[in-house]
């Protein structure tokens, strides 16, 4: 019987994911805050009306929709684009960031950004590979243990994609690991994103 590789996790100092750019990220934030700012101004002039309820309602549900964009996504990938693997290096390949518990991040910018790295996470015949900016890491399936969804939570306002989240065997004290898509730039795209990963995964540790 053949046994199992060992899984690999390396944790390195970030080059690309630096605090200028988690900083940056969350200036993104701005592209939802302010029309819903220009929104409330406009109704204050207004007199009061079905309108002065319309248009704020709308401007949060379009600001809703495009939260992935608020978390700036868009530039999320452009920082990734080093970190991608050569095609057909996996069968699938996911941009996401990571997540672990305990964090590896720590301080104002863990409290910031919720993300402790973030690269491409790619699925090949017999094992899963993050390759980060500052984070490697390469699991045989079967040392995946305990694999669920979980909920973004409250800083995605319980809508965003879910996380993938998993344990490693053969890793002792490394914690969990949870994955999030960060390619979209709406909720329907992350959500699909967040499914399709979970449902490679799931696929690949049941064989």
């Amino acid at each position: 019987m053949m046994m199992a590789s060992a899984p690999e996790f390396e944790v390195k100092p970030p080059t690309i994911f630096s605090p200028l750019a988690i900083v940056t990220i969350s200036l993104w934030g701005l592209i939802l805050v302010v029309p819903v700012l220009v929104a409330m101004m406009v109704v204050s002039v207004l007199h009061f009306g079905a309108l002065t309820f319309l248009i704020p309602l709308a401007t949060i549900a379009v600001a809703t929709f495009f939260l992935p964009l608020g978390f700036g996504n868009p530039y999320v990938a452009r920082l990734a684009r080093p970190l991608q693997p050569p095609a057909g290096e996996h069968e699938d390949i996911f941009l996401v960031q990571l997540t672990r518990q305990p964090r590896i991040r720590s301080g104002f910018l863990a409290l910031l950004e919720d993300a402790d790295d973030i690269g491409f996470l790619g699925f090949s015949e017999s094992y899963l590979a993050f390759n980060g900016d500052s984070v490697r890491l390469k699991v045989p399936y079967e040392k995946v243990r305990n694999l669920k969804l979980r909920n973004a939570g409250w800083r995605a306002l319980f809508a965003y994609g879910s996380q993938t989240v998993f344990e490693i065997s053969g890793l002792p004290d490394v914690g969990s690991f949870a994955f999030a898509e960060r390619a979209s730039w709406h909720l329907p795209g992350s959500r699909k994103n967040a499914g399709e990963m979970y449902r490679r995964l799931a696929q690949k540790t049941q064989h």
